[in-house]
């Protein structure tokens, strides 16, 4: 008889092969039905097999050739659908990719170490790095259309994106790339709200012009890029700050071989969840020390606080409407005891559903905290309900 963990479980499994080749070096990489990442394996032996929780998934098969091979396989994604107790069958066949390769050249001369990404219409992005002589090749492209952008390395010189239409599977075609135009450095402003933008983070700037991207660290509120193409720019920044992240319109301009300046600022208010954490028995006591967190009804976590010395709490500031969340509060992970006087006991956790709606607080009231069952209390002034 299957154990209670054993029938919580389900099983993929099935056969990884391609043309002439029944056991490919493949990686296969399973995510979450939204795509979130759980973990990775090297497939062994031409096939595969999972052990996943009932859900639906998405598994990704990659060639590990590196991506200079231009008989390397594109990857190939599968969804399914796993049922407790029981084994989904999926085979899966891997198939040559698409290839491009040529010299990149920076203001005539051969482009050693130039970065090269090629970026399909599904916004799936591939890149490689030019050797020495400017020489380059790119594998495992799905089938479809490309923009490809090079990056010089000295950040010197660059050029417009290039266009591969409709390329082929187990086709190659070439592309010799010139950069000709002097590149610039944008230093960028970052603020949240009427604040500088805190701590570090990675932040995107994408060409209008082109859709070309160069991603940099930000930290104490300055982001600077190299290496751009001249014209006006979108940054990506994520939220910060009880402000919620976006694409944003830079204010200023890149020049070819100059510095030039910008200012991004986050303007949209994200949504938070406020309360506080009191004395189930006595309503009038706020429990300070409470952990309390953030959750949706599937189980993610999206923040966690303790309560204040009033016992009020403030999670959020960075969430957009949404009605799948619940709060949950409790006591420390240490220790059951909260409170003091006559409510220092012992307590037990609540939960409590929640929706909340961009740029507004969502208001919990009272948050009221049980006591753990009498005969686990000290005394009797922790029983419920409390001696009169």
């Amino acid at each position: 008889m299957a154990s209670p963990a054993q029938a919580a479980t389900g099983r993929v499994r099935g056969t990884v092969s391609a043309h002439g080749d029944q056991s490919p070096k493949v990686k296969v990489t399973w995510f979450a039905a939204d795509w979130s990442y759980i973990a990775s394996r090297k497939v062994r032996g031409g096939g595969y097999s999972l052990s996943l929780e009932p859900g639906t998934y998405h598994l990704q098969f990659t060639d590990q050739r590196p991506s200079y091979d231009v008989e390397k396989y594109y990857p190939a994604d599968v969804v399914v659908t796993v049922t407790a107790g029981a084994t989904t069958v999926k085979n899966v066949k891997m198939r040559t990719g698409a290839a491009i390769g040529g010299v990149v050249k920076a203001n005539g001369k051969p482009a050693g170490g130039a970065r090269i990404v090629a970026a399909n219409t599904d916004r799936n992005s591939f890149e490689v790095t030019a050797n020495s002589a400017g020489e380059f090749a790119l594998g495992g492209l799905p089938p479809g259309s490309y923009s490809v952008f090079t990056y010089d390395k000295r950040k010197a010189w660059v050029g417009k994106s290039a266009w591969f239409p409709k390329l082929k599977s187990g086709k190659f075609k070439k592309a010799h790339i010139n950069l000709t135009k002097k590149a610039g450095r944008f230093v960028v402003d970052l603020y949240a709200g009427d604040q500088p933008y805190p701590g570090v983070a990675y932040v995107t700037a994408v060409s209008r012009g082109n859709g070309q991207f160069w991603t940099q660290k930000a930290a104490h509120g300055t982001v600077t890029f190299q290496g751009l193409y001249p014209g006006k720019y979108d940054v990506v920044l994520p939220g910060a700050g009880g402000y919620l992240g976006g694409t944003i319109r830079v204010q200023g301009k890149v020049k070819s071989g100059k510095t030039s300046f910008g200012t991004v600022r986050l303007t949209q208010p994200g949504a938070t969840v406020a309360g506080t954490i009191v004395d189930a028995n006595r309503p009038a006591n706020p429990l300070e020390g409470a952990s309390v967190t953030l959750m949706t009804t599937a189980g993610a976590t999206l923040g966690t606080t303790t309560s204040a010395a009033d016992g009020s709490f403030v999670l959020g500031g960075q969430l957009s409407t949404r009605t799948d969340l619940v709060v949950v509060a409790g006591p420390g992970p240490y220790s059951p005891y909260l409170g003091k006087g006559t409510s220092y006991c012992k307590y037990a956790a609540t939960s409590v559903p929640v929706a909340v709606t961009t740029g507004q607080t969502t208001g919990l009231g009272s948050v009221l905290l049980p006591h753990q069952p009498d005969a686990q209390q000290d005394g009797d002034q922790c029983w419920t309900p409390p001696p009169g």
